[in-house]
C-alpha cells in the first residue's frame, strides 16, 4: 500500500493543475500567436476596470480586511490556492511573509500596475490577465520584459521558472463581466 504525505498530495495536485493551466495557455498561444500586451486602462471593459480599481484601492490600504468586501462582490470567491482555501483573507495572512497580508497586498498592487493580456477574446471565457508575463514564454522575453519579471521575482526565481517551463508566480484574472476569477501562484 502506498501512503502519500499531505505535502506530496498537494504537490501532485499543483503539478496537475499547473500542467492543465499551462497547457491551456500554450494551446491558446499556439492558436492565436503570442498574446497582445495591453497597457492602456481605456482598453478594459468598464466592469473589469471597476474590479481592478476596487482591488487596487483595497490592496493599497494596508489592511488585508479591506479586500473582504471586494471578494464578496463575486458570486463565488476567486480561486486563491490550488489547495482550495476556504477563507482567502486567512490564507493570505498565513502565506504572507509578514503574517498580516501586506506582502500579498504589495504583490497585488505590483501586478495590477503592470500591463495585461486579453485571452479568449470574444468568447464566454474572455479573461483579462495580470501580469502579462503569465501568458508569455519566458525564454523569449525582451530585455524590457525581463526587467518587468525582475520587479516580481529574483533572477534566481526567474531562472527556476524558465527551467520549469513557465511563469509560476502570482497572476490575477478578471472576466469580461468584472468577475474576479483567480489570484494564484505556484504553491
Amino acid at each position: 500500500m502506498i501512503t502519500l504525505t499531505r505535502l506530496q498530495l498537494s504537490l501532485a495536485f499543483f503539478v496537475c493543475i499547473f500542467t492543465a493551466v499551462h497547457t491551456g495557455a500554450s494551446a491558446r498561444a499556439a492558436r492565436s500567436g503570442a498574446p497582445q500586451i495591453h497597457s492602456g486602462l481605456a482598453q478594459l471593459p468598464e466592469q473589469v476596470r471597476k474590479m481592478r480599481e476596487m482591488i487596487l484601492k483595497a490592496a493599497r490600504s494596508g489592511d488585508i480586511e479591506a479586500l473582504r468586501p471586494v471578494l464578496e462582490t463575486n458570486e463565488l470567491k476567486p480561486t486563491v490556492s490550488f489547495g482550495g482555501a476556504e477563507d482567502p483573507i486567512r490564507f493570505w495572512k498565513q502565506t504572507s511573509g509578514d503574517g498580516q497580508g501586506r506582502e500579498i497586498m504589495a504583490i497585488l498592487t505590483e501586478i495590477l500596475e503592470m500591463d495585461f493580456v486579453r485571452m479568449d477574446a470574444g468568447t464566454s471565457n474572455e479573461m483579462y490577465i495580470w501580469p502579462y508575463l503569465a501568458e508569455l514564454p519566458l525564454d523569449k522575453l525582451t530585455p524590457e520584459q525581463q526587467v518587468d519579471l525582475y520587479r516580481l521575482v529574483t533572477p534566481k526565481q526567474a531562472k527556476a521558472m524558465k527551467e520549469f517551463g513557465g511563469y509560476i508566480h502570482y497572476r490575477l484574472g478578471i472576466g469580461r463581466d468584472g468577475t474576479w476569477h483567480y489570484f494564484v501562484a505556484g504553491e
